[in-house]
């Protein structure tokens, strides 16, 4: 993410550089934090209120730490803004979408769906992450710390105040007048609503690996340790509570490559049976109903 250099046609103040600030693609948080100090003391150098009361900034864009150019993926934009809402110390980040903010369903699915006037961080990390494409789903991340309110608001509906997110109390106490009499039977005698919104993540597989020795030392360990160094992308794990069974879900496109990691990492102990069975189900979906006040 660079700042850009030109204005732009907005003048000599239009713009201002960051002295390079480009985040790394997928850096562990030990590396992040450094990354949040050093370019922190690099955007502190520059004088927004003399210098650059107007900043334009590229999204989307990122680099592998090869220094190859890459993208923040999907809604990527989203995090490039949030990410320098923390180096400047933003007092809020507003993501202008197409939509009236973030929605109790996805409405192509369901009609009756409606916007959600507030959300903690957690929650909309959970939607996103679950297939909300609204948000990307490392977007809150940066305004965790800092506690920066994020406003998803309508570019083509601005007197729409659409949803707010931030905070991560416990318990989630509903102030909106747009949920009204929608969600009054959610309501228990506290007042909560305990759920805010339901997505779901399509052409999903799922590998099930059942048998005497799961319980076993370092079984889940190994069970993980595969699919990660074959690079499969691991949804939702669990496992039963007799330990007899551990499941994931991953991505349709991955199922088959995850089943064939598992086949290799337990050869022997298919062999021997102590473990029954390694099985891949395919076609299947992940429902996620999101809510902090749901416990």
């Amino acid at each position: 993410l660079r700042v850009k250099s030109d204005s732009a046609g907005l003048g000599e103040k239009g713009a201002a550089s960051t002295g390079g600030v480009t985040p790394l693609w997928r850096e562990t948080t030990a590396n992040m934090e450094n990354w949040w100090q050093n370019n922190q003391s690099k955007i502190k150098k520059v004088d927004y209120k003399t210098e650059a009361p107007i900043v334009i900034v590229t999204g989307f864009v990122a680099k592998t730490r090869e220094g190859v150019p890459t993208t923040l993926k999907r809604s990527g934009s989203d995090y490039s803004a949030t990410i320098f809402a923390k180096l400047v110390e933003a007092n809020r980040v507003t993501m202008w979408k197409n939509t009236n903010g973030v929605y109790t369903a996805d409405p192509r699915r369901v009609p009756e769906a409606f916007p959600i006037q507030s959300l903690k961080y957690d929650e909309a990390m959970e939607l996103a992450y679950f297939g909300a494409q609204v948000l990307h789903p490392s977007a809150m991340e940066p305004c965790i710390e800092g506690n920066i309110p994020v406003y998803v608001r309508n570019i083509f509906n601005p007197s729409f105040e659409g949803t707010i997110i931030q905070g991560r109390t416990p318990s989630v106490k509903e102030t909106s007048s747009g949920f009204g009499n929608k969600v009054k039977h959610w309501r228990s005698k506290s007042g909560v609503v305990p759920i805010k919104g339901i997505t779901s993540v399509d052409k999903i597989s799922l590998v099930t690996l059942e048998g005497a020795a799961i319980g076993g030392a370092n079984v889940a360990k190994r069970f993980i340790g595969a699919l990660e160094d074959d690079g499969i992308t691991v949804l939702i794990i669990t496992q039963a509570s007799s330990e007899s069974s551990i499941t994931v879900a991953v991505p349709a496109n991955e199922g088959s490559r995850a089943l064939l990691a598992l086949e290799q990492a337990f050869e022997l102990e298919l062999a021997r049976s102590t473990i029954s069975s390694l099985d891949l189900i395919k076609g299947m979906s992940i429902v996620a109903i999101v809510g902090e006040g749901m416990a």
